[in-house]
């Protein structure tokens, strides 16, 4: 039926001639519901991102005023076999971190072994030879605990290894550094680094006659600057969080009192990251040379 609408000088309105009120407007009360509840999920969820950041950042104390420092040394090329890429069925790809410390055996040994216990974690040691009859049981520990005994020279001195001529002072050194393992370990190691870094003193030629001698070689993929930085462990774990981000990192540390100060917070941010932590394994060798050469 057609209404006919007359103008009321009474009222603002226009109501029917009929007489009949007119209809209310009904309420959608389902869909008032459903935006409260969608505006009330934003809220939560921007507090609850915002909340979460803050937490990140004060668990690990994480500043940012210090600059993304890089390695005095070139960056190694890491050859671990490519990951396929996942989808949703899949396990997301394994990330890996070998710590590697320098310069041991020493009194800061047994200290960061305990770390690295409490932790669940292992690692690398590349152990200076002129230290080890002084620290035997250190270095037996080292192996009963699951890590890896490496070998890192004599000497640790750059004239000796690397401006003698050629390589056969170096290989020397790392040969009797094997056999002083050997005697308290009951195995030789073949996994070796080349004091300061294999850059530039270890060419072509000279990579090949450590191959030859059947030892394998690591640099880093991650320098802590931990040897630059005394006194200041905090800053050691900020250039560790700030330069990792491969699947696959080989993190130079050293036997020093800052390295074991940083190394709880270093551990946690890792083990945050989703890195698994390994010691070296024959079994499993991966590139880490400055150089990519496969050989090593």
């Amino acid at each position: 039926m057609d209404f006919q609408y007359s103008y009321q000088k009474s009222s603002k309105d226009f109501t029917p001639k009929n007489n009949k009120p007119p209809r209310k407007r009904k309420i959608n009360y389902r869909k008032m519901i459903i935006v409260i509840v969608a505006l009330a999920l934003l809220i939560f969820g921007t507090i609850y991102v915002s909340v979460d950041l803050v937490t990140t950042w004060r668990k690990h104390d994480l500043k940012t005023d210090i600059p993304v420092r890089e390695s005095l040394q070139n960056q190694p090329h890491i050859d671990a076999s490519p990951t396929p890429k996942a989808d949703e069925n899949q396990a997301a790809p394994l990330k890996v971190v070998y710590l590697t410390f320098d310069d041991g055996p020493s009194k800061y040994t047994n200290d960061i072994l305990n770390i690295l216990k409490e932790h669940g974690a292992k690692a690398t040691f590349f152990m200076i030879g002129s230290h080890l009859n002084r620290h035997k049981d250190e270095v037996k520990r080292i192996v009963e605990e699951g890590s890896y005994p490496g070998l890192h020279s004599m000497s640790h001195d750059v004239n000796k290894l690397y401006k003698s001529g050629g390589s056969s002072r170096f290989i020397e050194e790392f040969k009797q550094e094997q056999e002083l393992v050997k005697d308290i370990v009951g195995f030789a190691p073949d996994l070796i680094r080349a004091p300061y870094g294999s850059k530039p003193h270890v060419d072509e030629v000279f990579r090949g006659d450590i191959a030859e001698a059947g030892f394998r070689m690591w640099d880093w993929t991650v320098d802590s600057l931990d040897w630059n930085l005394p006194d200041k462990p905090d800053k050691i774990a900020e250039q560790v969080s700030q330069s990792i981000h491969r699947d696959l990192e080989v993190i130079l540390l050293h036997e020093r009192e800052q390295t074991v100060e940083a190394l709880p917070k270093i551990l946690d941010i890792l083990h945050d990251c989703g890195y698994e932590f390994k010691a070296y394994d024959s079994s499993e060798h991966v590139i880490a040379n400055f150089s990519g050469d496969s050989r090593l």
